[in-house]
């Protein structure tokens, strides 16, 4: 079944090409004439679980965020930011430490998280910020305005098509971020500065809010304001007022100078708010747009959302935000660096303050993945890819050596009815499985096992299937997602997770973790290492854990018929390069069954989610 679904109301405004305009042309380029709405499935939740208005994070294709948005915030968002990819040619990994010991890389290989690859055909790359500028602009207030953050790369292209999607009369600025960096001798001019491309959605009824460039203490003292006046002859002229003036408004360069007091500057490498993302921007940067282009309570979207700090600025300014990314990294990053946000904000009272703002927000998953036309071809392509053998007049699909496989449809995610099917399948052809030698009286146990092939899957379908699982045939889950790079498949992250109840005291140890693709990077890792003192030591489980988050009444809140995973509990090192706290405890209120579920997130942002009963 395709959970696509063409709403009328869906539709793009058409772009008619006016005479005497020369606009971008390229291969294949095209604008789509429905959009397609798509399905989101609440997964997560960060603050009162019980709250009605709530920002979101969506992990999926922003294409299909985009999409999804337009059902409820067509003409709704107030100022837009995003930051896309810009055609660099690099490859981004983020800087992974282990035992205090910090591994850096450049390419893809070894223990680096990839977060996104940045090479693009020139034809594809335009095709693809022009399709999602697209749905941007519809889902513009008439007040709300754009920021397109670029470099040198595509900056001209960009330009062309913000003029094409927003029109020429609508562009106000093309700001120019000058930032430090240390500069090498070259054959040609330092690149240092990035573009920020400003358009609105109706110029003259945009939100602008004047910006100033503060005195320093090294400025002449306080002077007298001055305005634009038209006198009695209708000439522009400026006069002094006698109110102090608030600096010099703010200009479209923003540069470092000897005013530190304006100054925006690469992110320092000892800031509490750097997160060694690649391509993280500072908050001071956003902190200018989200100011000058928004107003309390405004709300503020950034489908590239990165290391989530257009979302902190936001939340910190008191502005309601939507934000969204395809790398699971980046999901997790934000989702760390916004509770934190949350924690101190509450700490702080400052949601009992008048605050505009929200005190929650959900973590969302766009489960539909555009890659096949339909399930048949879906199938077929991916039956290729894996080399499976057809098997007819089977529930199964095929067969892989001695195992059955069954291919999950790839335009939505693995769900726990999936697995349901499965185990039903299992059942009805059990005499396909070769029974392995067992004791009198015990369970039977099979040799081969079910094979399942998806794209992408619901937070709690490994544990689901764990505990739904007695026919003695195990279920491998490969994820095309997770496999696509060289098919190089991942194991799922192992965990030894006890408990212990004390009165209406329950304490939970992670006793230990395994992560098998952590100990492969480190491998390959070590094998690059010619020097035996160089290499990544054999360490602590603990060390290889990021954070742990549980919640303590699985199943109490639910987003539709599905539980909420409600982070009542979030634990991160305390100190740095230090092991994480394994032990945590939690006092109910009152006696009672309980599900407790716990997610425990490596270093390479792996999760290993897993469910147990207790009764207080």
């Amino acid at each position: 079944m395709n959970m696509a679904k063409t709403a009328s109301k869906n539709t793009v405004q058409k772009v008619d090409v006016p005479k005497g305009r020369e606009w971008l042309q390229w291969y294949a380029k095209s604008a789509p004439k429905s959009i397609d709405w798509y399905p989101a499935v609440a997964t997560e939740v960060y603050g009162d679980p019980k709250a009605k208005k709530f920002n979101s994070l969506f992990w999926g294709d922003n294409k299909q965020v985009l999409a999804h948005l337009l059902k409820e915030y067509r003409g709704e968002v107030d100022l837009i930011y995003i930051d896309p990819p810009f055609d660099s040619k690099a490859d981004y990994v983020k800087k992974v430490k282990i035992n205090g010991a910090k591994v850096e890389g450049v390419k893809q290989s070894i223990i680096e998280e990839m977060q996104y690859t940045d090479v693009w055909d020139k034809d594809e790359y335009l095709q693809f910020m022009y399709e999602r500028l697209l749905i941007m602009k519809e889902l513009l207030s008439d007040k709300g305005s754009i920021y397109l953050h670029c470099d040198w790369h595509r900056n001209s292209h960009l330009r062309l098509i913000m003029d094409e999607v927003f029109g020429e009369d609508n562009f106000l600025n093309e700001v120019a971020w000058y930032y430090r960096r240390w500069n090498i001798e070259s054959n040609q001019y330092a690149t240092n500065h990035d573009t920020l491309l400003w358009y609105a959605k109706n110029r003259g009824d945009h939100i602008y809010n004047q910006l100033f460039i503060p005195k320093s203490g090294k400025s002449s003292a306080q002077g007298k304001a001055w305005k634009s006046v038209i006198d009695e002859k209708g000439v522009r002229r400026s006069i002094q007022t006698d109110e102090p003036t608030k600096g010099v408004p703010m200009p479209d360069v923003w540069h470092f100078s000897e005013d530190t007091l304006w100054e925006v500057s690469m992110i320092n490498p000892v800031a509490d708010e750097r997160t060694d993302y690649p391509t993280q921007k500072p908050e001071a940067l956003l902190d200018r747009v989200v100011k000058a282009s928004s107003n309390e309570g405004d709300l503020v979207l950034d489908c590239f959302v990165g290391s989530g700090t257009t979302s902190a600025v936001a939340q910190k300014l008191g502005r309601r935000w939507i934000a969204c990314d395809i790398n699971k990294g980046s999901i997790i990053e934000t989702t760390e660096r916004l509770r934190k946000i949350l924690d101190e904000q509450k700490q702080a009272s400052l949601f009992a303050k008048n605050f505009k703002g929200h005190d929650t927000f959900k973590v969302f998953t766009v489960n539909h993945y555009d890659v096949f036309k339909n399930d048949i071809e879906a199938k077929r392509i991916l039956a290729d890819v894996y080399k499976v053998d057809k098997l007819a007049g089977s529930y199964f699909d095929g067969t892989l050596g001695e195992d059955l496989v069954k291919i999950i449809s790839p335009n939505r995610v693995l769900t726990k009815k999936d697995i349901k099917e499965v185990l039903d399948g299992i059942k009805k052809e059990q005499s396909r499985f070769t029974p392995k030698a067992t004791s009198k009286g015990k369970e039977a146990v099979f040799s081969n096992k079910v094979i399942l092939i998806c794209s992408g899957a619901e937070l709690d379908v490994r544990d689901y299937e764990r505990k739904e699982n007695k026919t003695g045939v195990a279920i491998e889950i490969r994820d095309i997602q997770a496999d696509k790079k060289e098919l190089d498949f991942r194991e799922p992250t192992e965990a030894d997770i006890q408990h212990k109840i004390a009165d209406k005291k329950l304490t939970v140890t992670i006793a230990d973790f395994y992560s098998p693709l952590l100990m492969k990077r480190l491998d390959l890792e070590n094998e690059k290492r010619l020097s035996v003192a160089d290499r990544v030591k054999v360490f602590d489980y603990r060390q290889a854990i990021d954070h742990i988050v549980i919640d303590w009444n699985y199943g109490e809140y639910k987003e539709g018929k599905e539980p909420l995973f409600n982070a009542d509990a979030f634990v991160h090192s305390h100190k740095k390069d230090a092991p994480i706290e394994t032990d945590i405890v939690y006092e109910y209120e009152k006696k009672g069954a309980y599900t407790v579920a716990v997610k425990i997130v490596d270093v390479l942002g792996e999760e290993h989610f897993e469910t147990f009963e207790v009764k207080i």
